[in-house]
């Protein structure tokens, strides 16, 4: 942002708030005592605008693309706000609101970003959910494929399997790379190895657990054999080597019900 574009904001910025608080005077008192949906969805979406809204000099076309997107966020983070019963509402926590709208800066014109944190900012106006700050964060650091793979262990803990590559000469083992989720095997061989990385990934966020004291019942391991990508590792095998595995189950940690049930 330019200097003149800067001074354009601050001005703008300043009229708008006089604007708003000659509206909020009348209110302020009452949303105090009792907040409602409406006060609570207003008051973010200044927050939002506050947050945000420097996108809109940026170029008369970015401007209108911007300001739409940002309606459009508001919108969906009222909403929310709006399907919480009146008992439930309280005002948002700020060190959950404030980081998240701060952070969608540069996610809330995808749509699957935008539902996430709207719902997070809607969890942290309800009193009968307990929203950790550590969620805002997460989802900067979850793609689609994250998400997807995090409602299928939802609903069901799954097989997993890391494979090794065995010398029937010397014994010395060589993993064999990607690690499979099983739970489709009509998978192509790169998607193998995205899921994968998505498996890396939630594991690194504290998501799911990769546990190998219980594993899941031993007919769901079966269906490995009809993976193309253990049908390459089969394929690839040299003549004095042999296949390892070795068997887990993945499931969700508290953290990563807790934000499933929120957010996804």
């Amino acid at each position: 942002m330019d200097e003149k574009d800067k001074q354009l904001y601050e001005t703008t910025l300043v009229v708008e708030s006089a604007k708003q608080t000659a509206k909020l005077g009348k209110e302020v008192a009452s949303d105090i005592i009792r907040p409602t949906s409406k006060s609570i969805g207003e008051n973010i979406g200044y927050l939002v605008d506050g947050t945000l809204g420097w996108l809109g000099v940026w170029g008369q076309k970015q401007k209108i693309k911007q300001k739409k997107y940002i309606e459009d966020y508001k919108n969906e983070i009222n909403k929310n706000i709006e399907a919480i019963p009146q008992e439930n509402l309280k005002e948002p926590t700020m060190s959950v609101v404030g980081p998240a709208i701060a952070s969608s800066i540069f996610y809330y014109e995808n749509d699957y970003y935008k539902k996430m944190f709207s719902k997070l900012i809607a969890a942290s106006c309800d009193k009968t959910k307990s929203v950790h700050p550590a969620y805002t964060t997460i989802i900067k650091e979850i793609d689609p494929l994250d998400a997807q793979l995090l409602m299928k262990i939802s609903n069901k803990a799954l097989p997993y399997v890391k494979i090794f590559s065995e010398s029937t000469l010397n014994g010395k083992i060589q993993p064999l790379y990607p690690n499979i989720i099983i739970y489709d095997t009509n998978l192509r061989i790169d998607e193998y190895f995205n899921l994968s990385k998505s498996i890396d990934n939630l594991d690194r966020l504290k998501l799911i657990s990769i546990r190998n004291d219980i594993i899941c019942f031993e007919n769901e391991y079966q269906t490995l054999n009809d993976c193309s990508i253990y049908q390459l590792h089969l394929k690839n095998l040299e003549p004095n080597e042999r296949i390892s595995i070795r068997k887990y189950r993945v499931e969700l940690t508290e953290l990563g019900r807790s934000f499933v049930q929120l957010v996804l």
